[in-house]
């Protein structure tokens, strides 16, 4: 069966020079053919090895681990909201480029989703032409906040229009968790627990400020499973119910919407798959590994059976909805 692994994120062997003076932009230290750090603020923030740049050392995992594609995505600290646009736009015509370069090395193995500055909408819309006509992407991936905005903010209304217009892909992956930010939570805590929360802010934001029901060709992906989304629409189908629809502004439960968004399978529990899969999102659930970073889904295949589902939910977890949410 073909198996296609929605979240994998790429960081290039090489990165362009600081542009301005702030000291966060990130950089490459290389320590052999195969090792390096990435580097923020003159501080390691992550060991890297070649799996992070190399399609070859990339395929031989996929084919050891029975994976027929990756969706390649830049690593989400290299979205870089908090530069100017400009200076961002820079980062993001160079990763968008390194991820077009590894998709074109392996066209069937690899697709991609690029970035674009989102701190700025209107130059985000523009840099999504780019995408398209420069590096062939097939979407964005997104931090689930812009700077501390939640992302049902009608500032980035044009990106939501333009990416349905476009037919483009966005996957919205935990970024800077506003929670931890405010609970001066340390980088253990934020992985384990503020991830998944601001995720699940981030999907009820969006669905919340009715952007799925104003575009609904447009296809919204969580990362994580949608975090604690999965807890929270029952309570937002309740407050519906009390506040007619909050006031007007939902003509359908916020769990009818939740059903059309996509979620990936990276939630490490077989049994919360089933209920994403079987409960929250039929046929809106793909797999998602986050690979290749330490909290990865090891056995991605593996995983998906032990979640015990029928041949007809496999086939769609496997690679049903990752071909929908993509529009291959």
């Amino acid at each position: 069966m073909t198996a296609i692994d929605v979240h994998c994120h790429v960081m290039p062997l090489t990165l362009p020079d600081n542009p301005g003076a702030d000291g966060r932009w990130p950089c490459v230290h290389c320590h052999g053919p195969t090792d390096a750090s990435l580097m923020i603020d003159g501080k390691p923030f992550r060991k890297l090895d070649d799996r992070s740049w190399s399609p070859r050392r990339r395929m031989e995992d996929m084919d050891r681990d029975g994976i027929t594609m990756q969706v390649l995505s830049p690593m989400p600290e290299l979205l870089s909201y908090w530069f100017t646009a400009s200076e961002a736009g820079t980062l993001c015509d160079h990763v968008n480029g390194a991820l077009a370069e590894m998709v074109a090395d392996a066209p069937g193995r690899f697709a991609g989703l690029g970035m674009v500055p989102m701190q700025d909408p209107a130059a985000a819309v523009a840099a999504l032409e780019r995408l398209i006509e420069r590096f062939g992407l097939l979407g964005i991936e997104i931090g689930s906040n812009i700077n501390g905005v939640q992302l049902g903010d009608a500032r980035f209304e044009p990106v939501w229009q333009a990416c349905a217009e476009l037919g483009l892909a966005v996957f919205v992956h935990a970024l800077h968790p506003v929670s931890a930010k405010a609970a001066g939570a340390d980088p253990l805590t934020t992985a384990f627990v503020h991830f998944p929360l601001d995720v699940a802010m981030a999907a009820s934001s969006l669905i919340l400020a009715g952007v799925p029901a104003r575009y609904p060709r447009l296809r919204l992906g969580f990362s994580h499973g949608g975090g604690g989304l999965g807890a929270m629409v029952g309570r937002l189908d309740r407050g519906w119910t009390m506040t007619d629809g909050f006031s007007g502004k939902l003509v359908e439960r916020p769990s009818t919407h939740a059903s059309r968004l996509f979620y990936d399978s990276n939630v490490y529990d077989p049994a919360f798959v089933r209920h994403l899969v079987r409960e929250l999102a039929p046929g809106r659930v793909f797999l998602g590994g986050d690979y290749p970073y330490p909290l990865m889904q090891a056995d991605l295949v593996g995983y998906m059976d032990s979640c015990g589902l029928s041949a007809a939910e496999r086939q769609s977890l496997a690679e049903g909805a990752a071909r929908q949410f993509l529009n291959l």
